[in-house]
C-alpha cells in the first residue's frame, strides 16, 4: 500500500478477496472532533461528519493526541493495515546503533510487538518473526489449527489463524482431550486435537 499514490479510486477495496481495505472517508487531519450544535440532524453534532461544512484546522492541543510515528492520511486514501512498521523500523534502527561495529542487525525474539497486540487484554494476537523458530508466532504456527485464509489458492499470506477448538458434549468420544489451544512458554504443551481428529471425535472447531 503505497499512500502517497492513492487516488481514492476503491477499486482495490472492491477487488480485495480479504475485505481489509477500508477508505478513508474522513479527515483525521484537518477537521476537529469536537461537538457543536449545527442544527443538521441528518449529519449528526460532529464536525467530523461535516465534511466541507465544518471549519478548516482544529485546535494544537488536539494535534498532541495523535501519534507522532504514525502518518495520519487525508479523506481520499485507503486504509490498510501496516503491521505496525513504525515498530518494526524503530526496533531495527535500535538494533543497529547498539551493534555498532560487530554488525549483529539481529532482532531479539519477541521483542517487538504490534499495537493491537500490546493492547489486547486476551492476548488473542501474536506478532514475531516466523522465520525464527524460537519465536512465539512461529511455534504457534507449527501447530494442527493453524490455518491461513484462501489458503487453496497459493496465495501465502503473512496472517495466520489459530482454530479454537472445543467440544460442549462431554458424553462424546475424545470430549476430555479436546480443550483451548494453549502453548507455554517451550511450545511444549498442546491442547487439543489435530482438525481432522476432532472432526471424527464429533468436535467443533
Amino acid at each position: 500500500m503505497v499512500y502517497n499514490r492513492c487516488i481514492g479510486t476503491r477499486y482495490c477495496s472492491n477487488n480485495c478477496p480479504f475485505k481489509v481495505r477500508r477508505f478513508n472517508f474522513f479527515n483525521y487531519n484537518d477537521r476537529p472532533l469536537d461537538k457543536i450544535d449545527t442544527g443538521l440532524p441528518a449529519f449528526g453534532k460532529s464536525e467530523l461528519y461535516l465534511g466541507p461544512l465544518a471549519p478548516w484546522g482544529m485546535a494544537e492541543i488536539s494535534k498532541l493526541q495523535k501519534n507522532p510515528n504514525v502518518t495520519v492520511r487525508s479523506r481520499g486514501v485507503m486504509e490498510k493495515c501496516t503491521y505496525c512498521v513504525q515498530r518494526i523500523e524503530t526496533a531495527k534502527i535500535a538494533q543497529r546503533v547498539k551493534a555498532g561495529v560487530t554488525g549483529d542487525l539481529t532482532l531479539p525474539t519477541d521483542s517487538v510487538q504490534s499495537a493491537c497486540q500490546q493492547a489486547c487484554p486476551a492476548e488473542a494476537i501474536v506478532f514475531g518473526d516466523i522465520k525464527d523458530p524460537q519465536s512465539r508466532v512461529s511455534r504457534l504456527n507449527q501447530l494442527p489449527q493453524n490455518y491461513h485464509l484462501l489458503e487453496y489458492l497459493n496465495l501465502q499470506t503473512r496472517t495466520a489463524y489459530l482454530a479454537r477448538i472445543r467440544n460442549p458434549n462431554p458424553k462424546m468420544p475424545g470430549a476430555a482431550r479436546v480443550g483451548k489451544i494453549n502453548v507455554d512458554e517451550n511450545g511444549d504443551q498442546r491442547h487439543g486435537l489435530p482438525h481432522a481428529e476432532t472432526q471424527a471425535a464429533g468436535g467443533n472447531a
